[in-house]
């Protein structure tokens, strides 16, 4: 009796238990979708308090497995406020509201991942929903006036041109001030694998973006490392600050497709130069009394110039998956068409990721590739060109009378040496193609639930080679003309990244959680170049008798050759250790901290090692006890941090001797060997403050800094006799950058299907050299050319003890004297700052039920620029001669018998506002079975800008650098910014 009571006993007791089990292992399935019943893929759902979860696929549908009953689920998505749901028999179905600030979005950060809501430092993350719209050649300008502190400048309007990038101010005196780019870890060594061959008369081209490569409708989100609390674990590197750039991979759910294609065409110029027409210029010389020089004509040069070829770009992307695989790929075909004519990019971009998970899902394998080919023909603008060679000059001088061809179809040529910008066209060619590739495969082990070790291995290749043609038809061009020459420059550029990393995540008691993450890794970079070029050649001499084979593709037939020019950057290694520590208590008090040691073969000998630490901390001030009852904030949050970052951004071999090969058995060396050059080193502090509304829908954060740049790379004289003038050398001097940055985003209104959000963003920044000195004496560094007929070999910018980096220099402008000439000073002063002490941008969302209006501006004031243009190309005493000149040299006191000189005249207030590109979108939404979220839109690019800068652009940085020592804000014949109007449509399958 007793056996039978316990043997049902215990079978009651099994059948609870079983129950129990299967009570705590439910499967949940539900659907997720946004405010207007759209499907939403790629939220995060996780189970409360565990880190079992999954995400959403394509069609917002999740299946989540061993769920308890009454657990509670975590749903988040960027651009989403997150939301909470108990998990029951049923389907679990979630309707999300959009948020512009959500503090569980992820933010990546060096070498992991944290909530928007845990980062103890500044970082500021853009999302793929925010980012520029319109005609976009590079990653970079998907930025432009988004994040505050972050100034991308436009060197050119020319497509695919590299941009002047800083992440809060001048942080070294040298070239190469660019922030650290990282592509899905990977960092980029910077550099862009186009060659740069130009020759006396035509100058040398802009360089090329390092990031043309990348497909910007790859790109998920990008995340800006501005403080040493972010940026420090990348040591040596990161002293710019640091850009990390994650692409979009695949979800779960049913493989989808999809389509994006649009059409842009130039509308003109965004801003003229104003020179005189052919009415104005005739009434010059009835003013002036010059004859001769009326050719009888009326002819408008850049609306000859003018490219009126329709731009293109398809993409195309496949993905699915399901949580234990998962892929992606995507290809963009584009061309770019440059404001003028023969002025274009073409490119073609592949794209191939996937993830997925073994050995019940404790392994995971990645792999992610991406190939790219450009084409870039470019046209005659370049930096440094003198009185001619540049088609943007040819055409400002153009005697506006003058037809630029004879009766039978003939190129008329000045004598004036202004040059024909049309014949330009036909008789300059330049051919760039450069293949790249970027890859990188991984491998991902959890050694525990808590702890994960993840190799990666990365390689960035990139192969240029480009083919210029200056044929012998083109008159007036000494060297050239009748000669033709035809050159053939390749580049390459090379690197790989061997990473390891163990990973660490654990709760040590109720409320107090703790991450940590430690690595070695292995970078090395290879740089070469090479040019061979010829002329006198027997084609192409006359324009009536041309053929259509260049010069580049017969060099063997000129007749002077030019013996090779080979140069190899010695290798560049890197060797670091690397580890960060995080704690979070209770959600209201934060504190992070980090260290990386760097060996570089770039420092001297005695100083292979650089240390760099940071630390940062974090006080959310309203989740403490006393904030719980106010009705006016649900996040107000104190940030601090402090670290040391590097910059090892000087040319390799710097501490080592250096050898030149000029021809047989000839060589003699270049620079003298340092052991003890080091790294630059910025000591940097940092201050914030977060704030968010109780309904979130107003935020924002404030940030003061203040950074000191130490062990100056300066290039100093070897102390003679010695085997080389080049000496570089660590000088104690300081360049300080304080600043302040405001970010605020506010929901204007949120009635039904009218929603309207606002984001601003401002940036103050000062920048000063201390300490700047040698032997006693202010060390005075001049750069920034000044080029043109008159003014050859001048210099307007120094880097001097306490002044900011590249202040003007230049001699005062006293007006004019009886005669109209200008009255020149005789002894160059300081001028004024060329760095913009402020910028702002300013972006608008608005949408009304199935439309949505886009408005992307910003700005710039607290600086001058210098119109080089002015100064030697458009300049009164050019008329004489039968050249045009700019409006306000003509409504001047100014004769033409005044000579040409640099001075502060030239100097312009460089403020301006732009309105960078609007765009209108309407959701068709889902036509038919299978086409799904269909969108139409039309966008304009740079469609105003207002400014009382008599150039072309205020935005402008044309590279006036001068032995390494960069320039900033010269204007000097640039390639013009153009108006664009777009067109598209996109959608899935």
């Amino acid at each position: 009796m007793l056996l039978a009571i316990m043997r049902k006993a215990a079978l009651l007791l099994l059948a609870v238990i079983g129950f129990t089990a299967f009570a705590k292992a439910q499967t949940v399935t539900g659907t997720v979708t946004d405010s207007k019943g759209e499907p939403v893929s790629g939220v995060s759902v996780t189970v409360k308090g565990t880190t079992k979860g999954t995400s959403t696929n394509a069609q917002g549908v999740f299946t989540l497995n061993g769920v308890a009953s009454g657990a509670t689920l975590v749903f988040t998505g960027s651009g989403f406020a997150s939301q909470e749901a108990k998990a029951g028999s049923g389907p679990v179905n979630i309707t999300l509201a959009a948020s512009i600030s959500n503090l569980n979005e992820v933010v990546v950060i060096g070498y992991g991942t944290v909530r928007k809501k845990d980062v103890t430092g500044a970082v500021a993350s853009v999302q793929a929903k925010d980012f520029n719209q319109g005609v976009i050649a590079a990653p970079d300008q998907l930025l432009q006036n988004k994040v505050a502190g972050l100034e991308v400048t436009n060197t050119s309007g020319q497509p695919g041109v590299a941009a002047t990038v800083k992440i809060r101010g001048n942080n070294s005196i040298r070239a190469g001030g660019n922030p650290l780019y990282v592509i899905d870890g990977v960092p980029l060594d910077g550099r862009s694998a186009r060659p740069n061959f130009g020759t006396g008369v035509f100058g040398s081209t802009p360089d090329a973006n390092p990031l043309i490569f990348v497909n910007p409708n790859d790109i998920q989100s990008i995340d800006v490392l501005k403080d040493a609390a972010s940026a420090a674990i990348y040591g040596s590197r990161g002293a710019n600050g640091v850009i990390v750039i994650t692409t979009k991979t695949g979800s779960s759910g049913a493989s989808k497709i999809e389509f994006g294609s649009s059409w842009s065409v130039n509308a003109g110029l965004m801003k003229k130069y104003e020179v005189l027409d052919a009415g104005e210029f005739r009434s010059a010389l009835s003013k002036y009394a010059i004859t001769g020089q009326d050719k009888g004509g009326n002819v408008d040069p850049f609306k000859e110039l003018m490219n009126k070829k329709l731009s293109q770009s398809y993409n195309l992307a496949l993905s699915g998956g399901n949580e234990n695989g998962k892929f992606r790929a995507s290809f963009l075909a584009s061309s770019s068409n440059g404001a003028f004519k023969n002025s274009q990019l073409d490119k073609y971009v592949g794209n191939f990721s996937g993830q997925y998970k073994f050995l019940d899902k404790k392994l995971t394998l990645g792999f992610n590739l991406t190939a790219g080919h450009t084409t870039e023909d470019v046209i005659a603008v370049s930096n440094t060109a003198g009185s001619q060679g540049n088609i943007i000059s040819s055409a400002l001088q153009w005697n506006p009378t003058t037809p630029f061809k004879d009766a039978n179809g003939i190129y008329i040529y000045p004598t004036n040496g202004s040059g024909n910008p049309i014949a330009l066209l036909d008789g300059y060619n330049d051919v760039v193609h450069i293949n790249s590739v970027l890859g990188n495969i991984s491998a991902g082990y959890k050694l525990m639930d808590n702890l994960e070790y993840k190799f990666l291995y990365a390689i960035n290749n990139s192969v240029g080679d480009r083919y210029t043609n200056i044929y012998g038809f083109l008159q007036g061009y000494a060297g050239l003309s009748g000669q033709g020459f035809g050159a053939i420059s390749g580049q390459k550029l090379s690197s790989q990244t061997i990473t390891h990393t163990l990973s660490y995540k654990t709760a040590l008691s109720k409320n107090l959680n703790f991450d940590a993450v430690a690595g070695f890794e292995y970078w090395k970079s290879n740089f070469s170049n090479n040019s061979f070029s010829a002329s006198g050649f027997n084609t192409n001499l006359d324009q009536a008798t041309k053929i259509d084979i260049p010069y580049t593709a017969m060099l063997q037939d000129g007749r002077s050759q030019s013996a090779p020019s080979i140069y190899i950057d010695p290798k560049i290694e890197l060797q670091s250790y690397f580890g960060r520590v995080g704690f979070n208590y209770s959600d209201k008090y934060y504190i992070s901290a980090s260290v990386r040691a760097d060996g570089s073969s770039k420092f001297g000998a005695n100083n292979k090692y650089g240390y760099f630490p940071a630390i940062g901390a974090k006080w959310a001030i309203s989740n403490e006890d006393f904030m719980k009852n106010n009705s006016t904030f649900s996040n107000v949050a104190l940030r601090a941090s402090w670290g040391i970052t590097g910059n090892q951004e000087f040319p390799a071999g710097a501490a080592q001797e250096q050898f030149l090969f000029t021809q047989n058995n000839t060589v003699s060396q270049i620079n003298v060997a340092n052991p003890d050059l080091k790294w630059e080193q910025t000591n940097s502090f940092n201050a914030g403050l977060d704030l968010t509304s109780k309904n979130g829908r107003i935020f924002g954060s404030i940030d003061y800094y203040y950074k000191n740049t130490s062990k100056i790379l300066y290039q100093s004289t070897a102390i003679q006799p010695a085997p080389a003038s080049v000496y570089f050398i660590n000088l104690p001097a300081n360049l300080i950058n304080d600043g302040i940055e405001l970010s605020l985003g506010a929901t204007v209104i949120e009635k039904g299907e009218l929603n309207w959000d606002v984001r601003v963003n401002y940036s103050h920044n000062k920048n000063n050299l201390k300490n700047f000195t040698q032997n006693g004496q202010d060390i005075k560094i001049q750069t920034g050319q000044i080029n043109g007929q008159g003014v050859s070999g001048t210099l307007g910018q120094i880097i001097t003890n306490n002044q900011p980096v590249n202040e003007y220099y230049l001699k005062a402008f006293g007006g004019f004297d009886a005669s109209g000439n200008q009255i020149i000073g005789a002894n160059p002063a300081f001028a004024g700052n060329p760095n913009p002490e402020n910028n702002y941008g300013i972006s608008s969302t608005l949408r009304v039920k199935k439309f949505t209006f886009v408005v992307n501006c910003g700005g710039a004031s607290g600086f001058l620029i210098y119109n080089n243009t002015a100064t030697s190309v458009t300049n009164i005493s050019g008329i004489a001669n039968g050249r045009n000149i700019d409006k306000n040299a003509y409504n001047s006191a100014e004769k033409t018998t005044s000579p040409v000189g640099a001075s502060d005249r030239f100097l312009e207030k460089g403020n301006f506002f732009k309105l960078r590109n609007v765009s209108l979108t309407y959701n068709i939404g889902n036509p038919g079975k299978y086409v799904k979220n269909l969108n139409a839109f039309v966008s304009a690019s740079n469609l105003f800008v207002i400014t009382k800068f008599s150039g072309f652009d205020p935005e402008v940085n044309v590279d006036k650098s001068n032995n390494n020592y960069p320039s900033r804000s010269i204007e000097y014949i640039p390639y013009p910014t153009a108006r664009a109007i777009s067109f598209g449509f996109k959608f899935s399958l």
